[in-house]
């Protein structure tokens, strides 16, 4: 196993080693009719017992230097040419490969590739250092998943019983304004852990692929069907249908679509404005849920990340936008983020 150095200086070597001897029937040319063509006539007048010629011997010395070292330079730069435009992209193949390889790993399917062999020092040990450093990249991705999930499953029993206890205490006799008052706030705040659990818990199962069934969803009879619900979830906010040459059908998992409206639909309940309005719109191969409000536009890089929260005064835990883009990235969907003249708008790209 060579270095790339080593290599390429080797190869470039071998190039002029093969230009130049392709070369040689022009040096010998040269050589004839400027630096031994004098000397040739010599011996011809000699020979056949002449006159010597005339010479110009300084003029063909000059002339044949200026052309040798014309082709000298020819033979240099068309080695260079060939070992930087053809030698080198041969050499560096092996390095576009893993590039290309690496760009196609994702850590959710849990398959590191396998780079390919190579004969160079560098290459072989760049390859060795990605592999060790997806393997370990994957364990860990892995065991954080793991204790997402069962973190997500332990804690769903607790909360349970810990919500069923505060149902009965409310139900006693005798407690005052106050202690119903903090009883209150308690179930308040075990129903948002209990929502954050299951969040958790659905983004975990999302990342492991455990949603597998796919059908072919009529999208415009889906959201139909979803309607009621979508109404109990505005909360007397309005909200309007529009429908122009929707797709006949999607194929995704019924749940995950399900869950991905009702969180699109949530978030544009939680920032909507008092009697404001909500427009679901299915236009070609997209769906559109806008809403109006008094907020200022949010940051397009950030309203996507977990538990990432415009302000304090935001509702939620901060995860619904998070869970709708990861529905997306399962099913090979974009969605995106845009605002204008008052109304902010989420759309899906199918």
């Amino acid at each position: 196993m060579k270095s790339l150095s080593h290599k390429m200086l080797a190869q470039f070597v071998a190039c002029i080693a093969i230009l130049l001897a392709l070369a040689t029937p022009l040096f010998y040319f040269l050589t004839k009719h400027y630096y031994a063509e004098d000397m040739i006539d010599i011996i011809e007048a000699v020979e056949q017992g002449g006159p010597i010629p005339a010479l110009d011997l300084e003029q063909d010395i000059m002339q044949g230097v200026m052309l040798q070292f014309g082709l000298i330079v020819g033979v240099l730069a068309a080695a260079i040419v060939l070992t930087l435009r053809f030698i080198s992209r041969r050499l560096w193949k092996p390095f576009d490969v893993t590039l290309l390889l690496i760009e196609d790993f994702r850590l959710e399917e849990g398959n590191p590739p396998a780079l390919p062999e190579s004969d160079v020092e560098e290459f072989a040990r760049l390859n060795r250092t990605l592999t060790a450093l997806m393997r370990n990249s994957l364990i860990s991705y892995r065991t954080q998943k793991e204790f997402t999930e069962n973190a997500s499953h332990e804690l769903q029993t607790p909360l349970a019983i810990f919500q069923s206890k505060l149902d009965l205490l409310l139900q006693q006799p005798g407690l005052t304004r106050q202690q119903a008052e903090l009883i209150q706030s308690l179930y308040e705040t075990s129903n948002r852990l209990s929502r954050l659990n299951r969040n958790l818990l659905l983004l975990a199962k999302i990342d492991n692929r455990q949603y597998g069934q796919m059908e072919d969803i009529g999208l415009v009879g889906f959201l139909q069907e979803l309607v009621p619900s979508l109404k109990s979830i505005a909360a007397g906010i309005t909200l309007a249908r529009h429908y122009e040459n929707p797709i006949p059908a999607v194929h995704a998992n019924r749940t995950l679509l399900e869950s991905l409206v009702n969180n699109l639909v949530i978030n544009a309940v939680r920032h909507n404005r008092p009697n404001g309005k909500i427009y679901l719109t299915v236009q070609g191969r997209e769906l559109t849920i806008t809403n109006t409000s008094d907020e200022p536009a949010l940051d397009a890089r950030l309203i996507f990340n977990r538990f990432y929260r415009p302000s304090e005064k935001t509702k939620g835990s901060g995860l619904g936008l998070a869970i709708a883009r990861a529905i997306c990235e399962y099913h090979g969907w974009t969605v995106g983020y845009s605002y204008g003249d008052g109304m902010h708008s989420f759309t899906v790209s199918f």
